[in-house]
């Protein structure tokens, strides 16, 4: 290839990871994932990926905690639907309404699938009908696991009780549970199945499976993206070699996991559905 003039290098350099010093980009792009963690705990588990984004995509990548503090979603929801963010981390329910809204496209997702069970002690709750107006142990909206459960009840004054934990994730879920806090309570189905003994599963009576057919949570890239460094991250961080930078998310979120897996644009259709029945919650307003 023939440079004819500067711009034709500035954009030749551009497009080799690697080869762009940090001054050089006019702007830094700002790589988020939900307020799950104190502002410390999210820099250390998402700092390293964004560093490796930046020698793929040969522009700074920042990592920006997207709330004031833990589970401020409504801060994270606002910024996301105001499309600040370059590259997300999250749920599928949030990838399909960016999708859909903000034209940002899934690369990979974390190995294996988000499904949820329901279980009981009570013994008077044979079916889900039986919910109505009880009390209902989940993880705080607006987690996927709790909204698709949500989504079985197309009355809201129907809609159980939701008791939320807003910390400490499923093992926190268990624990309320135990305490009396609700009789019944939603789990991801991979934890109640690996990580509650058989002594404990025993205790409670599983009413409903969700279908295995939600993707994993997932990086997406806004449309600003281009398409080749789009398929250099996918590469990267599909691969064991190079995805060592994602070790920490793996270790929170897909334990044993050493790579992702490239995704599927399709297994995401009609998810951000799930997303209305946040609207007065948190600020979250679909498609605004």
């Amino acid at each position: 290839m023939k440079i004819r003039n500067l711009a034709q290098l500035l954009i030749l350099i551009t497009s080799i990871p690697g080869l762009v010093p940090a001054s050089y980009a006019a702007s830094s792009l700002i790589f988020t994932a939900p307020p799950r963690e104190t502002p410390a705990a999210a820099r250390k588990l998402y700092g390293p990926l964004a560093k490796k984004l930046s020698q793929l995509v040969g522009r700074k990548v920042v990592y920006k905690y997207p709330g004031l503090y833990i589970g401020d979603w409504g801060t994270y929801s606002h910024h996301m639907q105001q499309g600040k963010y370059a590259f997300v981390f999250d749920g599928p329910q949030f990838v399909s309404w960016r999708m859909k809204y903000l034209h940002d496209i899934p690369l990979v997702s974390l190995p294996g699938h988000l499904g949820y069970l329901v279980a009981t002690d009570n013994p008077d709750v044979k079916s889900m009908k039986n919910l109505i107006g009880n009390r209902v142990c989940g993880i705080d909206s607006p987690n996927l696991l709790t909204l698709s459960f949500l989504s079985k009840f197309s009355d809201p004054v129907q809609q159980p009780v939701i008791i939320a934990i807003d910390s400490g994730g499923m093992p926190a879920i268990h624990r309320a549970q135990l305490a009396g806090k609700c009789h019944t309570a939603i789990y991801r189905d991979s934890y109640f199945e690996h990580h509650l003994s058989a002594s404990e599963r025993s205790k409670l009576r599983v009413i409903y499976r969700s279908p295995r057919n939600m993707p994993n949570q997932t990086i997406t890239a806004s449309p600003s993206i281009s398409p080749a460094a789009r398929q250099r991250i996918i590469a990267a961080l599909t691969n064991p070699k190079h995805a060592k930078a994602a070790s920490g998310i793996f270790t929170r979120f897909a334990k044993g996991a050493t790579h992702f897996v490239a995704a599927n644009p399709a297994d995401f259709k009609g998810l951000y559905k799930l997303l209305t029945p946040l609207g007065s919650i948190s600020g979250w307003v679909p498609g605004s």
